[in-house]
């Protein structure tokens, strides 16, 4: 991080001072100085190499949250193009059924007719066998109880006039159950390519299936390694508080010596003030069990108070950044330390204002309303530690 190379100038400007103030002191004094700026060096290179094993980390457990979010909005996809297909061979099968039904319809009528065709039929065979009867030996017995010869010939004529119309009947009817049975075969065209989209349908359904099987098992494998991200960021972050702190120490010692001895100035008065001046409503309190992105968060932290975004954020109390970055749960997160063990901190910031080591005044702006981190909508977490644990913010500083 370059948030401290002023520090390195400034140790390394103050040393010369001290230098040349005592350059008639004992040796004793130089070397204990010249040890306390070399202490001071090594605090501030091991701090700047935590925070940026601190920064690779949090970038680390960014990038393997994206592909999670990734892979699951891939995983939801899936579900999606699976419930369209069902719902698409649903409708297929329905479809199917409907054409079975004017199939079965069809069959029925070609059916009736066929029996209409054979009635007809046999009446046919029986006026054939009537007129065989007429040319033949029986005909001899006909003319017995014919009265006349005119009604013979009559009858005779009437024969083949009912022959002729039986055989156009027949035709009529034969052509009228081929344009059924054309229309039958047409309806079992279109319920196979129902069938056949129906097939491929549920192939394609598998496959997803399969797919998704798949995903959810990288799924699995992706959350370890967020898992293993996120340990490593909170492992690093412990690392880099813990070299804070053996810089501030020895950031506290060398200025004890450079001021003789005396005790340091104290940043402000203690006075104190809202951070979001004009915005007095919290969203959420102290303490309180809620749900954040489906997730229970119990006893928050701090208090929520929303804001435009881009509203500056005051610090709420004089003091020191001691850390400024970027979080994967905060966002954008500022860190003060007010001495005395008390610390305060402003997340979820659009952009911060205030880099590690700058000494902020009560009232300064150190960072802007925004909604990074795990946030759902603009807002300001304003949280207070002492000791470490975390307190309400509300036993410092009132709303207003």
């Amino acid at each position: 991080m370059n948030s401290l190379h002023w520090l390195k100038k400034s140790c390394a400007v103050a040393l010369v001072g001290v230098l040349l103030t005592y350059s008639g002191s004992s040796f004793v004094f130089a070397d204990e100085q010249s040890d306390l700026a070399d202490r001071l060096e090594q605090a501030q290179q091991e701090l700047e190499e935590s925070e940026q094993k601190l920064d690779d980390a949090q970038n680390e457990l960014e990038n393997q949250q994206k592909l999670g979010s990734s892979m699951r909005q891939s995983e939801q996809q899936l579900r999606n193009e699976i419930s369209s297909l069902v719902g698409q061979i649903s409708t297929t099968e329905a479809q199917i059924a409907a054409k079975q039904e004017e199939i079965d319809e069809q069959q029925g009528k070609i059916d009736e007719q066929q029996e209409r065709i054979d009635d007809r039929w046999d009446d046919f065979k029986e006026r054939v066998a009537a007129m065989q009867v007429m040319r033949s030996g029986g005909m001899l017995g006909m003319l017995a109880n014919v009265t006349s010869l005119t009604a013979f010939l009559s009858f005779g004529d009437d024969l083949q006039q009912l022959s002729k119309k039986d055989r156009e009947v027949l035709d009529e009817m034969n052509a009228e159950k081929a344009k059924l049975e054309q229309l039958q075969l047409e309806l079992e065209t279109q319920r196979n390519e129902l069938e056949t989209q129906r097939v491929n349908m549920q192939s394609q359904q598998q496959q997803l299936e399969i797919n998704k099987a798949q995903l959810a098992e990288q799924i699995k494998e992706q959350d370890k390694n967020i898992d293993a991200a996120a340990a490593d960021e909170q492992a690093a972050q412990a690392e880099r508080d813990a070299k804070y702190r053996i810089w501030v120490q020895a950031q506290a010692e060398y200025d004890r010596l450079a001021n003789q001895g005396g005790g340091g100035s104290v940043i402000g008065d203690g006075s104190v003030m809202w951070p979001l001046p004009g915005y007095t409503r919290l969203s959420s309190v102290f303490g309180e069990d809620r749900w954040i992105w489906g997730v229970a968060d119990t006893n928050h932290g701090g208090v929520d108070i929303p804001a435009p975004a881009g509203t500056p954020i005051h610090v709420f109390q004089s003091g020191t950044v001691y850390n400024s970055y970027y979080s994967a749960s905060y966002g954008n997160v500022v860190m003060v330390d007010h001495g005395g063990g008390l610390v305060s901190i402003y997340a979820h910031m659009s952009s911060r204002a205030a880099n590690v080591g700058d000494v902020v005044i009560v009232g300064d702006v150190i960072g802007y309303v925004g909604s990074t981190g795990q946030s759902t909508g603009n807002h300001l977490h304003f949280e207070t530690r002492q000791n470490g644990v975390r307190v309400d913010p509300l036993g410092y500083v009132s709303p207003s």
